[in-house]
């Protein structure tokens, strides 16, 4: 049987790679009769990079960028070669929450996204045809302000419609989970709150910074139009401008399609091609009410049911039951047990869905087939 593992992030203990490693192992000792596949996944965020850095004709370029709290830090492009070359970016390395310590978390309207746009002009110096960034869960929450100054807008975003025009033509894509808009109770303010448990005063506040934010916008760019209503557009309330506290509003602005990041992924990595004829098994930190929607589970698991094979998802905690996976066609879900690391939970796995072989009986007729 063909296994594959196609593995996201467990939390911030262990990389999409290290844990899709650690559960072949597993499965391999239990069941060393299946061809085990691993492959890492991303809905956008940490680790973003290390889906497609294993890929032929992909290259990483070091580069040095502003962290959220403007101390420089490492960042990193993959450029993949190929018919069309493409630039892999990963907001996080210039203003993930891992750079910010708890006191920096509390007040993220002090906080910048200006390396993220440090990190797209590197990109361009790379000439490729299309540049892709993914965007989660970020430390900055300024509504993308610190990009826009950071590829020449200026302070009041005098010249924001000349770095639009420059970007005009750019072939930029927005890689997240996220389809949260920027503003309103589900916008990234309130998300602050729902998920990171910041106090309703200081949502609000960062609510209405925002909100002032868009007006400037508005009196500096032509007001968009739908095409085929000709009503105007709020582009503050499009699905995944509120990824990365505005980072997805600034590159929307900039002319950037918006993609899951997951599902971006499984066609660019050829993954989708794969699935066909194999057990799949998403893994992930946490299986909860979010991952059976959106990111790398859902997208996988949507993607295996399209082609009729089975998918068993593999995570350190299950916090939703059978029924609400099988929309997806998810055929079961296991957590990790106390004491069991992830190599463990791999193997208990196996001995259910691969058993060793039937041995041949002496003097049995021969299989038909």
């Amino acid at each position: 049987m063909r296994v594959l593992i196609v593995a996201d992030r467990f939390g911030d203990e262990l990389g999409a790679p290290g844990a899709g490693e650690a559960l072949a192992r597993g499965w391999r000792r239990q069941a060393p009769h299946d061809l085990v596949e691993v492959h890492p996944l991303s809905d956008g965020g940490p680790g973003f990079l290390d889906a497609v850095a294993h890929l032929p004709g992909v290259s990483t370029v070091p580069v040095v960028v502003h962290g959220p709290s403007g101390t420089e830090v490492p960042a990193q492009i993959a450029v993949r070669d190929g018919a069309v070359r493409t630039a892999y970016l990963d907001a996080s390395h210039a203003a993930g929450r891992h750079l910010v310590d708890a006191a920096g978390l509390a007040q993220p309207d002090r906080l910048s996204s200006a390396g993220v746009g440090a990190l797209l002009l590197a990109a361009r110096e790379q000439a490729p045809d299309r540049i892709v960034l993914g965007v989660g869960d970020l430390a900055c929450h300024d509504g993308g302000l610190g990009l826009l100054q950071a590829l020449g807008a200026g302070d009041d975003l005098a010249h924001l419609q000349d770095v639009v025009q420059a970007w005009h033509g750019v072939s930029l894509v927005l890689a997240t989970a996220t389809g949260a808009p920027l503003t309103g109770f589900h916008g990234a303010s309130a998300a602050l709150g729902s998920e990171h448990g910041l106090p309703a005063p200081v949502t609000q506040q960062l609510e209405r910074q925002i909100g002032e934010l868009t007006e400037r916008v508005q009196r500096a760019l032509p007001t968009p139009r739908d095409l085929l209503t000709g009503v105007p557009r709020r582009p503050e309330r499009e699905p995944g401008a509120g990824a990365g506290g505005g980072v997805g509003y600034a590159v929307q602005l900039l002319g950037a399609r918006t993609e899951p990041g997951a599902r971006l992924l499984l066609e660019d990595t050829g993954l989708r091609a794969r699935l066909a004829g194999t057990l799949v098994v998403p893994a992930t930190g946490c299986y909860d009410w979010r991952t059976v929607h959106d990111g790398v589970v859902a997208e996988t698991a949507s993607a295996a049911l399209q082609v009729a094979v089975p998918t068993v998802v593999l995570a350190g905690e299950v916090m939703v039951g059978r029924r609400e996976g099988m929309s997806l066609g998810i055929s079961g879900s296991y957590g990790r047990r106390a004491g069991e690391d992830l190599s463990d939970l791999a193997a208990r796995v196996a001995r259910t869905w691969s058993p060793p072989p039937t041995p041949d009986i002496p003097g049995a007729p021969p299989d038909p087939a």
